[in-house]
C-alpha cells in the first residue's frame, strides 16, 4: 500500500473516531453498537494485514541476512585464497633468491679453488728457484 494510500486511509479511520465520539456524546447506543462492530471487523482485518506484513517483513530481514552471511563467507575465501598465493609469491621469491646466492657461492667456491691452485702452483715454483743445488 503507497503512502498517499495509507494516509488517506488513516484519515478516513480518524473521521470514524470523530462519529464514534459524536455518538458518545448524544448517547446514540444503537449508533455505538454499529460502530462498535465496524471497528472490530477493521481491527481483525489490520491485525491480518499487520500479521502479513510481519510475516513479510521478517522473512526479508532474513533472506538478507543470509544473502550478507554467503557474501561474508565467498570474502572470507577469497581472502584465504590471495593469502595463499602471497606466501606462494613470496616463498618462491626466497626460493629464487637462495638459488641466486646458491649459483654465486658456488662460482666463489669455483674461483677460490682456481686461486688456491695458482697460489701452491707460485708457491712450489718458489720453493723450487730457492732451494739450494747441491
Amino acid at each position: 500500500m503507497a503512502l498517499s494510500e495509507r494516509l488517506m486511509d488513516l484519515a478516513a479511520r480518524t473521521r470514524g473516531l470523530e462519529e464514534a465520539a459524536e455518538a458518545a456524546r448524544g448517547r446514540n447506543v444503537v449508533r455505538m453498537e454499529e460502530q462498535r462492530e465496524q471497528l472490530r471487523s477493521k481491527v481483525a482485518e489490520a491485525k491480518g494485514d499487520a500479521q502479513a506484513r510481519w510475516n513479510e517483513t521478517t522473512a526479508k530481514i532474513e533472506r538478507r541476512r543470509a544473502e550478507l552471511q554467503a557474501s561474508r563467507e565467498q570474502h572470507k575465501h577469497e581472502r584465504r585464497v590471495e593469502a595463499a598465493q602471497a606466501y606462494a609469491g613470496a616463498a618462491e621469491e626466497f626460493a629464487s633468491a637462495l638459488t641466486s646466492l646458491a649459483a654465486y657461492t658456488a662460482d666463489a667456491a669455483a674461483e677460490a679453488t682456481v686461486d688456491a691452485g695458482i697460489a701452491r702452483e707460485h708457491a712450489d715454483s718458489m720453493a723450487r728457484d730457492q732451494a739450494p743445488t747441491a
